[in-house]
């Protein structure tokens, strides 16, 4: 079992693509429990950083509404014609709960729903990550266990801790990097875990992350649709 003071330093070893820490996690008792405690540690970090930027922005900001209104007010007095300015009207004021919502502005005590999203995206996320790595990895030959590919593929997320830094307003941390370098990451571990060559643990890696993007856009493909069906209804 290891000790959860080391994890600071697996984490920094890991975001260098030392494999030290692959192969302490790969060689515990139970690799896949170790993972699921670091990517609860790390996300919860997130999730209230995220908490508490949130609230410092929306203390810094206008209410929602006054921001709504100053938008109807350039519209109303733009060049466009009354039916035009209208018809925009009528689509923002139906859109603007929609935006307000999934941007997270102006929505108070709602933030702390954060807690519990974030740790359960996280970690919903780490369990599909690991999952499709494993079947990759071992389709091209990868010796591994699944608790192993889930410890080591655990270390990927490490690079969510620059969200902490939105504990700052206004302070926004690039997506893309994030994902490029927890896939840097993932290629380390599929290597260790299953002792594959660099060519085939980058294959595992990255079609592990592209099968992980489709699962994402299907899922949020499928909840815009129910919100539409929502609002009709």
């Amino acid at each position: 079992m290891l000790q959860p003071q080391n994890y600071p330093r697996f984490v920094g070893q890991a975001l260098c693509l030392e494999p030290d820490p692959f192969v302490a996690i790969v060689d515990d008792d139970n690799p896949w429990i170790e993972g699921l405690f670091l990517c609860a540690c790390v996300s919860i970090l997130v999730a209230v950083a995220r908490v508490a930027g949130g609230l410092l922005l929306t203390a810094s900001l206008p209410s929602s509404d006054a921001l709504l209104n100053v938008a109807l007010w350039l519209l109303r007095h733009s060049s466009a014609n009354g039916e035009t300015i209208y018809e925009i009207e009528l689509s923002l004021r139906g859109v603007w709960p929609l935006l307000r919502f999934s941007s997270g502005y102006d929505s108070g005590w709602l933030r702390f729903l954060t807690l519990a999203t974030t740790p359960l995206s996280i970690i919903g996320q780490w369990l599909l990550f690991g999952l499709f790595g494993h079947l990759l990895a071992r389709a091209f030959g990868g010796r591994g266990t699944l608790g192993q590919t889930l410890g080591a593929m655990s270390l990927s997320i490490a690079p969510r801790l620059l969200y902490l830094l939105t504990a700052l307003p206004f302070v926004s941390v690039a997506t893309l990097l994030v994902h490029v370098w927890g896939v840097l990451i993932a290629y380390r571990g599929m290597e260790v875990a299953h002792e594959l060559s660099p060519g085939p643990a980058a294959l595992a890696a990255v079609g592990a992350w592209v099968l992980l993007l489709a699962v994402g856009i299907a899922g949020a493909a499928v909840a815009a649709l129910l919100f539409i069906a929502g609002g009709g209804l």
